[in-house]
């Protein structure tokens, strides 16, 4: 067999088939596949396929002998570069997700998979790289993301609006009382004074509440105090649930094991994923259930309530609701984009798929448990960022 850019293979039976007819694979596939040579200091490129230049504009004969950050630009994400050179250090397969640049200057996500390559000897020799464009994907889901934060700014604004609606109306009335000379007196001047004071510092607080969430940049994670955050926001959204669902909040009481505990998220995200795992469990109850949010540190027994699977260095916010419940081949798909069981023109099936990421980008997890006629319940876990 020919060398690949001065490295040899030799053509031997693996499993059966002949090395020849595997390589030929990696040639023909719709994926783009590179191969490193892990025994030079930069760990220059041997080879790469047909898919490979399509997806990058790059001819192979300018991307042999090259290391592949020749795809990465100013936005390309650091973290993601950090993840890859642990990978080479540690000789342990992963995969990323990455912002990359074609020849032409355009930007693509790159779904990177690295894994390592041992010679015969079980001598680490080089790397394979197989390279998913998902840019559309992405796309969609950025979408959907978008639409998601306009629809709970909708629903926002119409709550406050009818906060806001509720304030004024006294307000506007004592205001005319006052203005009548009739009921001039002390005892009524006090009780209009008394009550559009109140009002008005009714009115200021919805709007600081909602100040508090808009002036926080959505695409920042910052470090917040765990129980302080969550509390803010399952109760910023719970104003938003229809009054004839009763709820419920366990565990965000001081002195527990969440002291002190911190966690890293963006504000609006976790807004988001607070109103809609709300809204999904209100539509489960058609508005007239039981909502409980509980609080706990994983890995605490006496709070953990028998969830032994759970890691040791997580906050878990359960949403549980006493609706109709999910079967459990529905319950499998549930994260999964487009896919929705309600009726045309009620939900687009991305909902669930996006807050799945936002969690996700968080380094968190969220997962699903449910008994048809009993009800639901979703765990939102969030990694500790460290103790105060």
């Amino acid at each position: 067999m020919a060398p690949i850019s001065g490295m040899s293979f030799e053509a031997t039976e693996t499993d059966g088939l002949p090395a020849a007819l595997m390589l030929r694979a990696a040639a023909t596939s719709s994926f783009g596949m590179t191969l490193a040579d892990a025994r030079q200091p930069d760990h220059p490129l041997l080879y790469a396929n047909d898919a490979f230049t399509a997806m990058t504009g790059y001819d192979a004969r300018e991307v042999v002998g090259q290391n592949c950050r020749f795809l990465q630009g100013p936005e390309t994400d650091p973290e993601s570069v950090a993840k890859i050179r642990q990978t080479l250090k540690s000789g342990v397969a992963s995969t990323v997700l990455l912002l990359n640049y074609r020849k032409d200057g355009s930007r693509f996500w790159n779904r990177f998979q690295l894994s390592p390559v041992n010679d015969d000897a079980g001598k680490l020799c080089a790397y394979l790289g197989m390279q998913v464009d998902i840019t559309e994907e992405i796309d969609r889901i950025g979408m959907e993301n978008e639409r998601q934060k306009l629809e709970t700014l909708g629903r926002v604004a119409g709550g406050v609006a009818h906060e806001l609606n509720n304030a004024l109306q006294p307000i506007l009335l004592y205001a005319e009382l006052l203005a009548d000379e009739d009921a001039r007196n002390p005892a009524m001047l006090n009780q209009c004074s008394k009550g559009i004071f109140e009002n008005a510092r009714f009115a200021s607080d919805v709007v600081n509440q909602v100040l508090s969430f808009a002036r926080r940049d959505s695409s920042s994670n910052l470090v917040y105090d765990a129980r302080t955050i969550i509390g803010e926001a399952v109760d910023f959204a719970a104003e938003y649930l229809p009054s004839s669902i009763v709820f419920d909040r366990q565990g965000f009481e001081p002195g527990g094991p969440l002291d002190g505990k911190q966690i890293k998220i963006n504000r609006t995200g976790l807004l988001q994923v607070m109103t809609n795992l709300f809204k999904n469990a209100a539509d489960a109850t058609r508005d007239k259930g039981r909502i409980v949010v509980t609080l706990w540190l994983s890995g605490d027994p006496a709070a953990r309530s028998g969830h032994s699977d759970d890691p040791q260095n997580y906050v878990v916010i359960s949403i549980a609701d006493n609706g109709h419940g999910i079967e459990s081949k529905t319950l499998k798909h549930i994260f999964e984009p487009f896919y929705t069981t309600k009726a045309p023109g009620e939900g687009t099936g991305l909902g669930l798929s996006t807050i799945y990421g936002i969690v996700e980008r968080w380094g968190g997890r969220i997962a699903a448990h449910s008994t048809p006629g009993k009800g639901t319940t979703f765990r939102v876990l969030v990694p500790i960022t460290s103790n105060a």
